[in-house]
């Protein structure tokens, strides 16, 4: 157990220095839809929809160097499938941790309401003192944890991966398996959720040591659905990529561009106004 926990640490350690990349200029020319955002005040659904299309498209602006950093995870994750039943007998037998609080905790921090709740918090948080920060990274954690949900979902589905608990091997996929749940094994939907949260708690900590805690957790996430016998280790490596992925990326849109991200308000989907306004009159 303790040569797998090393060899785990290792690999998440790895990933992360490979997608730990310089953060690029931004240089792209303001569009209309961007000046006139940028003289508002509020961040509105068209923002949103504008920032989901960019989200989309990124693939067809990426270089050389990001497609070598794709090649660099999916070569990685074909390797690591050579030990996916090694790792597997390390982590089942006698599972007498199997509802412990570290286990269970991890898989929960995984969930999709745990990202939203978070969100929800600072959102709280952010309406109360009114303090746009906050609200910023509210507004953050729902983007990283959709986007980074839709392309697992999308995946998981095209992939077709039986689960280890399923019984089969590791090498079984039945793709476009829409409802047999059995095989939606790669890549991890928690591992993914869990990453993106800690990626932008991360980026909005302001110690390297608060940096590094905020990623323990998902270490957690990512041991526990394998315990837990519902993934593979090579499930866990492109999860986790992806969650990088998008956390990183929500936040260096908003870092980059500020127009894109002045919040001052924080609103249902079907209602928008000027909080700074609301405030004033209160």
């Amino acid at each position: 157990m303790q040569k797998f926990l090393i060899l785990l640490l290792a690999i998440f350690t790895i990933q992360s220095s490979i997608f730990a990349q310089e953060r690029k200029v931004d240089t792209i020319p303001e569009t209309k839809l961007e000046k006139k955002q940028a003289k508002k005040k509020n961040y509105s659904l068209g923002q949103f929809a504008h920032e989901s299309y960019l989200f989309i498209k990124e693939p067809a602006t990426w270089k050389g160097s990001d497609w070598l950093v794709v090649g660099a995870v999916t070569a990685g994750t074909v390797s690591i499938m050579t030990l996916d039943k090694t790792t597997r007998n390390l982590t089942q037998g006698q599972q007498h941790y199997y509802y412990s609080i570290p286990i269970v905790g991890g898989r929960v921090y995984g969930e999709w309401y745990s990202i939203g709740g978070v969100a929800g918090v600072f959102g709280l948080v952010g309406w109360i003192a009114r303090d746009t920060a906050a609200l910023k990274v509210s507004i953050e954690l729902l983007q990283a944890g959709l986007y980074s949900e839709l392309i697992t979902t999308l995946l998981k589905i095209g992939i077709g991966r039986a689960r280890p608990i399923s019984g089969e091997s590791a090498f079984t996929y039945k793709p476009f398996t829409f409802f047999n749940d059995n095989y939606h094994s790669m890549p991890s939907g928690h591992t993914t959720s869990a990453v993106a949260l800690s990626t932008v708690m991360s980026r909005h900590a302001h110690t390297i040591v608060l940096k590094i805690i905020a990623y323990v957790p998902a270490a957690f996430t990512m041991f526990s659905r394998m315990y837990q016998d519902k993934h593979w280790l090579s499930d866990i490596v492109p999860a986790a990529a992806i969650g990088y992925f998008a956390g990183n990326w929500v936040v260096d849109l908003h870092e980059g561009k500020y127009h894109r991200i002045k919040v001052t308000a924080l609103y249902p989907v079907a209602i928008s106004f000027d909080l700074d306004r609301q405030l004033t009159q209160k």
